[in-house]
C-alpha cells in the first residue's frame, strides 16, 4: 500500500458515493486505502459509507471538528507513505493516483502535489494560486473588486496567465485534492487546526515552502471537482463568516503588520492598560464624590461642587499612575493570576490614597473632602481590577481561538524537544505556537528531518519563521552558546525561556548576586519565617474552631439525614500529612464527585484545629500516591495538607506531576499573603460554582474533584 486517501465528510451523502466509487480500483489493487472522517453528519453519511463501501475505514465524530482537524484525525489513522487529501465532492480519474505516486517518487523535494481539477464538463478549475497580497484581499473581499475591471493583481493571484496544461511549481493549491508526502508532514506538521474551514490549504503550502519543500501542480493527474464556493454567494451566510474568520487568523499568523504589532506588543499593552487605569481612576473619583454627596446629611462639613476638584483629579490620576508603575503593574505578563493582580492593585491604590490624604493635610486645603479619598479606595480597586480582568478574559478567549499566539522554537535534542513542543501546544493558556525544533544533537538538514535547522543557523531561523520566543532545554547549550543565544534574542527583540533542572529550587526569596565576579543564586536567611509559621498556625486554630463550632448543628442535621437513608454520613480515607505521616480524613457522603456541598464537609475543620490539616496547604494526596513523591516534590511534607490550596485555582485538567510541582512551589515560596490570595481565589471559584478537574493517574482516566478536592475516576 502506497497511498492513504483521507476524505472529510459533512452531510455529504449526495456526493461521497461517486468519490469512493472512483477509488475502488486503486483500493482493490492494493495501491491505496481509504479513511473517511465524518464531522457529525445528520444525513446518514456514515451509514452509507459502511453499507456500500465496507473496505473504507469510517471514523464517525460526535461533533463538527472542522475541516483541518478532521484531516488531522485521518492522518493519524493513515498508514501509507503518501496522503491523498480529498473533498467528498470529487471524482478521481483512472490512473491519477498512480501518476501522483510516480511524480512524488521522482521528486523527493516536493512536499505537496496537486492534480488538475476540472468541472463536470471538463473545463479547468483555477486550482493553483499565488499567495495573497493586500491588494488581492481588497479586490476579492470588498466591493472594490466590482469597480476595477480585470485587475492585474487578481489575474496574477489566480494565475490566469497559465494554461494549466503543464506541470509546474506553484505557491499553493486548493485543498480539494492535495497529495502529501508523509515525511513532509513529519517535518512541517499537520494542518493548523485554528482554521476551522478555509485557508488551511494556503497555510499548509506556505509552511512547506518555509521549510524548503516545493508545492507542485501536476497536469497529467486529473480529478473532477464539483466546486461550489459558498462563501462568495451571500455576505451573511455561515460559510462567508467561516471564510472571514480564517482570513483574519491567516493574516494574524503570517501578515507583516500583525507580526510587527505582536513583536512590539508590550508597548501597545502598556498603553491599553494605562488608558483603562485612568478610566478606572476617574470613574472611581466620580463614584466616591457622588456617594459623598448622597451621604451629605450625615457629615458636618459641606462638600464643594465637582468643579473645585479639577486639580485634585489631575493630581490623583498622576499619583495613581506613578504608584501603579512603581508596583510593577505595567510590566504586563500573560501568566498574571487575577487574585495576584487584585492584591497588587489594592496595595498600590492604598499607598496612593495615603499619599493623597497626606498631601491634603500638609497643604491645609479644606476644599477637598477627605471622605471622598476614603470612598475612592474601594471604587478604584474594584474598577481597575474589573477592567483589567475583562481585558485578560477577552485575551484568554482569543488564545482559545488560537489568536495572538507567540511563535516559538524549541532548542535541544530532537526527541526531547518534540516532547516539550507537544506540551506547549496542548495548553491554550500558554499562548504558544511552536514552529519547530532546532536540533542540537542530530541532523542539520532542514528538509524532511523534522527540524528547522542547526543551532548555527538560529539567527536565520528567527528571521525566516518570525520567531518571538526561544525555548532552551536543560543542558542542551554550552555557556558560550547560551550567551550567544541571549545576545541574539536581545538584538531581535525575542524572549528566551531557559528550562533548567534548578528552576524548582529558585524560591521566592532567592536572588541573583555576585560572588568573585560570577553570578550566583543567593538564598538569604529569613528571620521572619518562624513568626509567620506561628501566625499561620494561630489563624488555622481560630478560623478552624470558628467554622467547626458554627457548623456543628449542620453536622447533626446532615448525620440524621444520612442515617435516615441507611448510609454512613462520612467516609474516611487515609491521606498523606505533614512529614509524610498518614492521617484519617473524613469526606461527607460517599466521597464521590456528586456528594454534598462544601458546607456539609466542614468536619474537616476539626482536623485543622487539632493540627492535622491547615486551611491552606498542599493537596492531601492518598497514601497510595506516596511512591510518586520524590525529589523536589518532597517539599510538600514541610507543611500540613490544606482544605484548599494552589491546586484549586486555574482551569483545565490538572495532572499528578503538575500537582506535585504546584504543591512544592507553594511550600518553597510560602507566605501569609499567598495564603490570603489562595483563600480569595477559592471563595471566588465557589461563588462562581467552578471546580477543578484533576488527573491523579497520569495517562489514566480523568478524575473530577469533589467539594474539598478528593478525586474519583469516572
Amino acid at each position: 500500500m502506497r497511498v492513504s486517501v483521507i476524505i472529510v465528510t459533512y452531510n455529504s451523502s449526495g456526493v461521497v458515493r461517486a468519490c469512493l466509487a472512483s477509488l475502488s480500483a486503486d483500493v482493490q489493487s492494493g495501491l491505496a486505502e481509504v479513511v473517511v472522517v465524518d464531522n457529525a453528519s445528520a444525513d446518514g453519511t456514515p451509514d452509507l459509507v459502511r453499507r456500500e463501501f465496507p473496505w473504507a475505514t469510517m471514523i464517525a465524530g460526535r461533533e463538527n471538528l472542522g475541516y483541518s482537524k478532521g484531516v488531522n484525525v485521518g492522518i493519524r489513522e493513515a498508514r501509507a507513505r503518501y496522503l491523498f487529501i480529498l473533498n467528498p465532492d470529487t471524482v478521481v480519474k483512472r490512473g491519477t493516483v498512480t501518476r501522483l505516486v510516480e511524480f512524488m517518487d521522482h521528486n523527493p523535494g516536493v512536499g505537496i502535489a496537486g492534480p488538475k481539477l476540472v468541472f463536470q464538463d471538463g473545463s479547468v478549475q483555477l486550482s493553483c494560486r499565488r499567495f495573497y497580497t493586500f491588494t488581492v484581499l481588497l479586490l476579492r473581499r470588498t466591493p472594490l473588486g466590482k469597480l476595477v475591471k480585470n485587475p492585474k493583481a487578481l489575474r496574477d493571484h489566480l494565475m490566469l496567465d497559465f494554461d494549466h496544461a503543464s506541470t509546474r511549481e506553484v505557491d499553493w493549491l486548493l485543498g480539494a485534492a492535495m497529495f502529501v508526502r508523509r515525511e513532509a508532514v513529519d517535518s512541517v506538521g499537520m494542518m493548523d487546526e485554528r482554521f476551522f474551514l478555509y485557508f488551511e490549504d494556503v497555510d499548509w503550502c506556505y509552511r512547506m515552502k518555509q521549510r524548503g519543500l516545493s508545492v507542485f501542480y501536476v497536469a497529467d493527474a486529473v480529478v473532477e471537482h464539483g466546486y461550489k464556493r459558498e462563501s462568495a454567494q451571500t455576505v451573511l451566510n455561515r460559510s462567508f463568516v467561516a471564510h472571514l474568520a480564517s482570513l483574519v487568523r491567516y493574516y494574524e499568523k503570517w501578515g507583516t503588520v500583525a507580526y510587527l504589532v505582536k513583536r512590539y506588543r508590550e508597548v501597545g499593552k502598556v498603553l491599553l492598560f494605562l488608558l483603562l487605569d485612568v478610566a478606572a481612576f476617574n470613574a472611581a473619583f466620580f463614584s466616591a464624590y457622588y456617594l459623598r454627596v448622597l451621604l451629605a446629611d450625615i457629615f458636618v462639613n459641606p462638600i464643594f461642587g465637582v468643579s473645585a476638584y479639577r486639580r485634585f483629579i489631575v493630581f490623583e490620576n498622576l499619583l495613581f499612575v506613578f504608584t501603579f508603575a512603581a508596583a510593577g503593574l505595567y510590566r504586563i505578563r500573560r501568566e498574571t493570576k487575577p487574585v495576584d493582580e487584585l492584591f497588587d492593585i489594592g496595595r498600590a491604590i492604598v499607598l496612593a490614597s495615603v499619599l493623597l490624604m497626606t498631601s491634603t493635610y500638609l497643604s491645609q486645603i479644606r476644599t477637598y473632602s477627605r471622605m471622598v479619598v476614603v470612598f475612592l479606595v474601594p471604587f478604584a480597586i474594584l474598577y481597575a481590577w474589573l477592567l483589567r480582568s475583562g481585558v485578560r478574559r477577552l485575551h484568554g478567549r482569543l488564545l482559545a481561538q488560537k489568536v495572538d499566539l507567540k511563535r516559538a522554537c524549541v532548542v535541544g535534542p530532537k526527541a526531547r524537544a518534540r516532547e516539550v513542543e507537544l506540551k506547549l501546544t496542548q495548553d491554550d493558556a500558554m499562548g504558544v505556537d511552536v514552529v519547530g525544533v532546532v536540533d542540537t544533537a542530530g541532523q542539520s538538514d532542514e528538509i524532511l528531518t523534522g527540524t528547522l535547522g542547526p543551532l548555527e543557523n538560529l539567527e536565520r531561523i528567527v528571521d525566516r519563521y518570525r520567531i518571538q520566543q526561544i525555548v532552551v532545554l536543560p543542558g542542551s547549550l554550552s555557556d558560550e552558546q547560551l550567551a550567544n543565544t541571549l545576545a541574539l534574542a536581545r538584538r531581535k527583540v525575542v524572549d528566551v525561556v531557559v528550562l533548567t533542572d534548578y528552576a524548582g529550587l529558585v524560591f521566592q526569596n532567592a536572588r541573583v548576586t555576585d560572588l568573585m565576579g560570577r553570578p550566583v543564586i543567593l538564598y538569604p536567611r529569613d528571620a521572619r519565617y518562624l513568626a509567620a509559621r506561628f501566625a499561620k498556625r494561630a489563624l488555622d486554630v481560630v478560623v478552624g474552631l470558628a467554622f467547626a463550632v458554627v457548623s456543628a448543628p449542620f453536622y447533626v442535621l446532615y448525620s440524621l439525614y444520612a442515617f435516615s437513608k441507611a448510609r454512613k454520613p462520612f467516609v474516611v480515607g487515609e491521606r498523606l500529612g505533614a512529614r509524610g505521616e498518614s492521617i484519617a480524613v473524613p469526606v461527607a457522603g460517599n466521597g464521590q464527585a456528586d456528594g454534598p456541598s462544601d458546607f456539609v464537609n466542614l468536619p474537616l475543620f476539626w482536623l485543622v484545629v487539632i493540627g492535622k490539616m491547615s486551611i491552606v496547604g498542599p493537596y492531601p494526596l492518598p497514601v497510595a500516591d506516596a511512591r510518586h513523591v520524590d525529589g523536589v516534590a518532597r517539599f510538600r511534607y514541610d507543611m500540613r495538607p490544606g482544605i484548599t490550596g494552589p491546586w484549586r485555582s486555574g482551569s483545565g485538567a490538572l495532572a499528578r506531576d503538575v500537582l506535585l510541582v504546584l504543591d512544592a512551589a507553594y511550600v518553597q515560596n510560602w507566605s501569609l499573603l499567598d495564603d490570603a490570595k489562595t483563600l480569595v481565589a477559592t471563595f471566588g471559584r465557589m461563588l462562581l460554582g467552578k471546580r477543578r478537574v484533576l488527573e491523579i493517574a497520569n495517562g489514566g482516566p480523568r478524575a473530577t474533584s469533589n467539594e474539598w478536592g478528593d478525586t474519583h475516576a469516572h
